[in-house]
C-alpha cells in the first residue's frame, strides 16, 4: 500500500508517468487489504473506491492521497510501537508533515511548503508559519494543529537510541498518538477554510479511532 502511495504522489506532483487505471486498482486492493487488517469492515475499500471511480488530478488526486498516506502509514506506526518504536515515530512524523502540507496548499500558501522543502525553513518555523496563516483563514485551533503535529514530528527527529526500550516504546506510542490527535485537527480545519470534503475525509477520523486502539498489542 505504501509503495503505491508513493507512485501516487510522484505521479501526481512529480511528472511520473504510470498506468492510471493500473495504479489506481492496486490503491484499491491495497485499501481492501488495509480494510481487512483493521477489521473495518468495508469502510476503507469503499471510501476509496468511491475516490477512484471519480479520480481526477488535482484536488481530488491530493485527497486520496492525503487520506491513504495518512490511513497506511499510521497503521504501520501503530503496528510497529512494540517491535520496532524507531520505525514507529518515524511513520508518525510522515503523517504531521504530509498533513501540514495538505493544509498549506489548501490554504493557498505553497509558499510555505516550497521553504520547507527547500530546506530554507526547518519543520517548526514551517508548522509556525501555517499555524498563522491558518488562524487568519479562521482555523481557531490552528495552535493545536501546530503543537500536535510538532510532537509527532520532533520524537522522530530526536530520537534517543540509547533510551531504554520502554522509553523508546513509550515515545512512539507519544507521537503516534499526537499525530492521530493532527488528523482530528486536519479535518476541523479544511472545514473552518472551506476545503473539506465528506468523501473522504468524512471516514478519516473513525478509522484513525480504529488504528489508535490498536497501540500497544503488539509485543
Amino acid at each position: 500500500m505504501l509503495e503505491a502511495v508513493a507512485q501516487l504522489d510522484e505521479y501526481l506532483w512529480a511528472g511520473a508517468r504510470v498506468d492510471e487505471p493500473k495504479l489506481l486498482a492496486r490503491l484499491e486492493r491495497g485499501a481492501r487489504d488495509l480494510d481487512g487488517h483493521l477489521k473495518l469492515r468495508g469502510r476503507l475499500a469503499r471510501s476509496v473506491r468511491a475516490q477512484t471511480r471519480r479520480f481526477r488530478k488535482g484536488a481530488k488526486g491530493a485527497d486520496l492521497y492525503t487520506f491513504l498516506q495518512t490511513v497506511a502509514r499510521l497503521s504501520f506506526a501503530a503496528d510497529r510501537v512494540g517491535r520496532r518504536p524507531r520505525e514507529a515515530a518515524k511513520a508518525a512524523s510522515e503523517v504531521a508533515v504530509s498533513l501540514c502540507i495538505h493544509l498549506a496548499s489548501a490554504s493557498n500558501r505553497l509558499d510555505l511548503v516550497r521553504a520547507f522543502e527547500s530546506g530554507r525553513t526547518d519543520f517548526s518555523e514551517f508548522s509556525a508559519r501555517l499555524a498563522d496563516a491558518l488562524e487568519e483563514r479562521g482555523v481557531l485551533r490552528a495552535g493545536e494543529v501546530r503543537r500536535a503535529a510538532n510532537q509527532a514530528f520532533d520524537v522522530g527527529a530526536l530520537w534517543d537510541g540509547h533510551a531504554s526500550a520502554q522509553t523508546k516504546r513509550i515515545l512512539a506510542t507519544a507521537s503516534v498518538a499526537s499525530a492521530g490527535f493532527a488528523c482530528v485537527l486536519f479535518v476541523d480545519a479544511l472545514r473552518a477554510i472551506g476545503r473539506y470534503r465528506e468523501t473522504p475525509y468524512g471516514r478519516l477520523v473513525p478509522v484513525v479511532a480504529v488504528i489508535l486502539s490498536r497501540l500497544g498489542r503488539h509485543p
